[in-house]
């Protein structure tokens, strides 16, 4: 008796009962081509659990879940090769890049200011002229070493850690 019931055509309304779902859900299945209008109940039945099992296997009409579960995946990878690469010491902090960027633009600023006096020293043969001159772009490359850090290069440091291992800025 159920069965024969199964074969006739019934309501939106009746199918929504008949599965727990609204009226308006009925009618989105059918906007959306899951069951056609028309048919029986049974066949409204059987494409409402196909649906369902394709849903739930993440094979979606909309494929959301699947997408959603191919992002996830793809981010864990990613993380896992940061780790990996952090864990062999491929990759280093940026924090510590930029504590040795400044270090070094210190120690190259140090080196570099004191020229124009060791230039005359050396060569006293130099005009005062000249000397102004190189003490002007000592000054300037003095002024790039001490600001040396990552903030001044062209170079996000997250982006920098996706591309190929060949091109890393921040590897050791």
């Amino acid at each position: 008796m159920i069965h024969a019931a199964l074969q006739q055509v019934v309501t939106q309304q009746a199918f929504g009962d008949l599965v727990g779902l609204s009226q308006k859900s009925v009618s989105d299945l059918i906007a959306r081509g899951v069951i056609q209008p028309g048919e029986s109940a049974a066949s409204w039945l059987l494409g409402y659990t196909s649906h369902l099992r394709e849903q739930a296997a993440g094979r979606g009409a909309d494929g959301k879940l699947a997408d959603a579960r191919t992002k996830v995946a793809h981010e864990q990878h990613i993380k896992l090769e940061r780790e990996n690469r952090k864990a062999a010491g491929e990759l280093v902090p940026v924090e510590l890049l930029t504590v040795v960027l400044s270090t070094v633009g210190r120690t190259i600023a140090g080196v570099l200011e004191p020229l124009h006096v060791n230039l005359h020293k050396r060569c006293p043969e130099l005009t005062s002229e000249a000397l102004k001159l190189i003490q002007l772009e000592v000054s300037k490359a003095c002024d790039l070493a001490v600001n040396a850090s990552l903030a001044v290069l062209d170079v996000d440091p997250e982006e920098a850690l996706d591309t190929p291992e060949e091109e890393h800025e921040n590897d050791i």
